[in-house]
């Protein structure tokens, strides 16, 4: 009896490893993907054709991908049932493999699990080919917990449709995309984090100094944080926004009133970490040392970092960006509350141009300041600066408070958010708006927090994130800016044509902008990405 098991086992044991099999994605954190696995000698490469009945496109994959570990399949919209039609080839050409799968993915979660999305404005014809890849907050519950032990990005297509969702246990700020189309991303809890397109963490590093302890499974870097923004510099290093305290005397204890009593203070200022991916920090840069951190700004004492564990800490400079300008080997870096966006040479980490409102920089940098032509109004709390192909600056101008302390700030129903190019001239430190989104009147917005701009290279339209909106009403009707963020429930990512005036071709809206519910969503940032696919 023995014998005749052994003999059957072994008769189709050759079936069972050539066995082609699909099954849902293992890691839970990315639900609308798949894994086709099986045994193919000779493997060299293979493609699987996925349809839905409605869309269809192909996967490639090269030997880097291992058939017997599984072949990711991405991009499938949800609660529908999928065909995948695989082929495998040798070297040579040769077909060495063919089976038709089909996979059927989870319905989307519901309720408060997941922002709602609705299509406005759709002209495929005018818009950049691809998907759009955002990082949705949620606001409310009834903890703490609820909104920052919340992660997650989305890839949705032109109808809104999501085509791929990623979640983990804490609020996301950036997220850049990896040739190989792995994922980035910057947390609340000072990680940065990089997963493939099954949600699986590649590389994971933490701020070695922060409040919450070494991070599982993840390479400490010496900072105190990480935060907002993180970028991928040509030597395959990474460069990300740090911070340090310091405990100056005789500071401002007061935004508003300057004859206000002075007092020791302990002051975050922002620092510019390039690290290697074993977490050996190799170059910083210190906004205390450069800068000067008594050109304090609106929100200074808005009590930023005393809502990630600092009591106490005010804050001088909080840059919101960084991005490597590849022309000059420089950095920009984006300090909303100075309302500056500066150019810091990496070599001699000189600062080489300031472009922001021109009031209250100390002698030694006055220098380096561009002044506005034109009569066009400087830009406020912006975001997401960069330089265009063209050579210009591009950036999200949040235009909050309209001013920096002791001037009297704008009334709100005056300001507007916006995205808005400038041509720089670096000879005579001169720059001039010569586009903008939108010009104020009816329909205009305020984003009083976050916000992302993206110039399109195929279309050279402008994909703007509007990142935590009013609603509607809300900005006529408010006398100052009191309490500015206590009221944000809904965002808005926008494409328009680089056009005068620009014409809007795409608008998703996330949340719901017109009732305040118990749980509201709002948008950190996000990029056109033009496929989703997994490195060949």
């Amino acid at each position: 009896m023995r014998a005749f098991w052994a003999i059957f086992l072994f008769s189709i044991a050759p079936k069972l490893a050539a066995e082609t099999r699909v099954t849902p994605n293992p890691n839970p954190a990315v639900p609308l993907a798949a894994v086709v696995q099986f045994s193919a000698p000779g493997y060299a490469r293979a493609t699987i054709d996925v349809s839905d009945g409605k869309h269809r496109w192909t996967l490639r994959y090269g030997n880097s991908h291992s058939p017997d570990k599984g072949l990711p399949v991405v991009g499938m919209r949800a609660g529908r049932k999928h065909t995948l039609a695989l082929r495998a080839f040798d070297a040579n050409g040769k077909t060495i493999k063919k089976s038709t799968l089909s996979h059927t993915t989870p319905a989307l979660p519901a309720g408060d699990d997941f922002p709602p999305i609705k299509i406005n404005v759709r002209e495929p014809k005018k818009m950049e080919t691809g998907f759009t890849l955002f990082s949705p907050r949620r606001a409310g519950g009834s903890t703490p917990a609820f909104a920052t032990g919340f992660g997650m990005l989305v890839a949705v297509d032109d109808t809104g449709e999501p085509v791929w969702f990623y979640r983990t246990n804490s609020r996301i700020s950036d997220l850049e995309r990896r040739p190989n189309g792995n994922v980035l991303y910057v947390t609340q809890d000072f990680r940065v984090t990089e997963i493939d397109l099954l949600g699986n963490v590649v590389n994971q590093w933490y701020s070695a100094r922060r409040p919450q302890g070494p991070a599982k499974d993840a390479i400490p870097v010496d900072s105190l944080t990480f935060h907002h923004e993180v970028d991928v510099l040509p030597n395959g290093n990474l460069v990300v926004l740090g911070s340090e305290i310091r405990e100056l005397d005789n500071y401002f204890t007061s935004e508003t009133d300057e004859k206000s009593p002075r007092k020791r203070q302990r002051v975050m200022g922002d620092e510019m970490v390039e690290f290697d991916t074993a977490g050996k920090a190799v170059w910083k840069w210190s906004a205390f040392d450069n800068l000067d951190p008594y050109r304090i700004g609106y929100e200074t004492f808005d009590g930023y970092w005393f809502r990630r564990d600092f009591a106490g800490v005010i804050d001088f400079s909080h840059a919101n960006g960084i991005v490597h300008d590849p022309s000059d080997d420089s950095l920009l870096i984006n300090f909303r509350i100075q309302s500056a966006v500066v150019k810091v040479d990496r070599k001699t980490k000189q600062i080489k141009w300031i472009a922001g409102e021109p009031e209250g920089w100390p002698a030694n940098l006055r220098d380096k300041l561009f002044k506005m032509e034109g009569g066009a109004r400087w830009f406020y709390h912006q975001h997401s600066p960069s330089m265009t192909p063209q050579g210009t600056l591009l950036l999200f101008d949040n235009g909050n408070y309209g001013a920096r302390p002791y001037n009297k700030a704008i009334p709100p129903n005056t300001a507007y958010s916006r995205a808005v190019e400038y041509q720089l001239d670096e000879k005579t430190r001169t720059m001039r708006e010569i586009w903008t989104s939108e010009t104020g009147g009816a329909g205009a917005v305020v984003s009083t927090a976050m916000g992302d701009v993206q110039w399109l290279p195929k279309s050279g339209n402008i994909l703007a994130h509007y990142g935590a909106l009013w609603p509607p009403g809300e900005r006529e009707a408010r006398k100052d800016w009191a309490g500015i963020h206590s009221n944000t429930n809904w965002s808005r990512i926008r494409e328009y044509t680089h056009t005068k005036p620009a014409k809007l071709v795409w608008e998703a809206v996330i949340g719901n902008p017109k009732i305040k519910e118990p749980v509201s969503w709002v948008v950190y940032g996000g990029d056109r990405i033009p496929e989703l696919l997994p490195a060949p």
